[in-house]
């Protein structure tokens, strides 16, 4: 039997580029056991411009989030990237100001599998520049599993030049099993513009020998926009502590699919799937809070994000 271990943390928004994030499993990995298995997640991203105008906002021209990891014993190190451009000197802002608002940061999630070595894992993976609304490499899984995808990263840019957007898509899935296989399917694109990218998709696929921990989706209740301040969710998730455990320890979000709507085709300053602050764990209730945003300040523009603008979210919750 194996034991499935989770961390998140936020990229520091004072160095957004290659921005290393370690997270150290140390302390759940017992005698005689390692990690077997793990993968990425991005469970969240701002993408703020910093411009080289007298004007906030810009046209697109890539957008993205790439985390790159990297194990050495029990300590997994995730450089994280984002990226924002217009490819005329305008660029993701690094670090936060005053007057420009946030910095550009992805908040980056880590499953561990965690057992000894004579343990057959489960999936934990992630599958790697997956072409957007194109199905990846078929992936063994083993029988009676369960499967979860999730966003790990994701690159889009304009088919040529650059131009205003009207939001941005974001979705993940995972097919029907055939045989002993799956495959993953991602996409991406930016609403009225033309583009290709790529995703990366994460994949947890488990049986009952994985134990100590537990998922379920999280629906947002959704606030009205509120111009640059965006739209606010709350969301409470109630999880059964199973036996021999007393509490949830760790807990993060895994982003399935992101819509992100804006009330015009325009320039934009900023775009946001993010949390706020940490997760809250109330013995066995894990709660927060997730803001969309999008919005163009310009004097001449003020445009915002839309309420058809949603998320499809579960939270995976580790006990002990």
């Amino acid at each position: 039997m194996a034991h499935l271990s989770v961390r998140t943390q936020a990229m520091s928004d004072a160095n957004p580029f290659a921005s290393p994030i370690v997270f150290d499993f140390s302390q759940d990995v017992g005698d005689g056991e390692q990690i077997l298995a793990y993968a990425t997640a991005m469970s969240g991203f701002t993408l703020n411009y910093q411009t080289n105008s007298l004007y906030w906002a810009e046209e697109a021209g890539a957008i993205g989030v790439s985390l790159t990891p990297n194990l050495v014993g029990t300590v997994l190190g995730i450089g994280g990237n984002v990226m924002l451009t217009d490819y005329d000197g305008d660029s993701a802002l690094d670090p936060p100001t005053s007057d420009s608002g946030p910095g550009s940061v992805a908040q980056v999630s880590a499953l561990a599998v965690i057992g000894t070595p004579l343990t057959q894992p489960p999936v934990c993976a992630t599958a790697y520049g997956v072409n957007s609304g194109q199905d990846s490499s078929p992936i063994p899984i083993g029988d009676n599993t369960t499967s979860l995808a999730f966003m790990a990263g994701f690159s889009v840019a304009a088919s040529e030049g650059t131009g205003e957007i009207g939001g941005l898509t974001l979705t993940s899935s995972v097919g029907s099993p055939v045989g002993d296989q799956v495959t993953v399917t991602g996409g991406v694109g930016l609403t009225d513009f033309s583009t290709t990218g790529t995703v990366d998709v994460g994949l947890l696929s488990y049986g009952p020998d994985l134990v100590g921990f537990a998922v379920q989706a999280a629906a947002p209740t959704w606030g009205a926009p509120n111009g640059q301040q965006g739209m606010s969710g709350t969301f409470s998730v109630d999880f059964t502590i199973p036996s021999g455990c007393s509490s949830i320890t760790q807990a993060a979000l895994l982003l399935q699919d992101v819509t992100v709507v804006y009330d015009d085709t325009a320039e934009f300053q900023l775009i946001q799937a993010m949390q706020t602050g940490d997760l809250s764990i109330d013995g066995g209730t894990v709660s927060g809070t997730f803001v969309l945003n999008m919005y163009n300040p310009d004097a001449t523009a003020h445009h915002y994000i839309s309420a058809d603008s949603t998320t499809t979210m579960s939270v995976i919750a580790q006990f002990a």
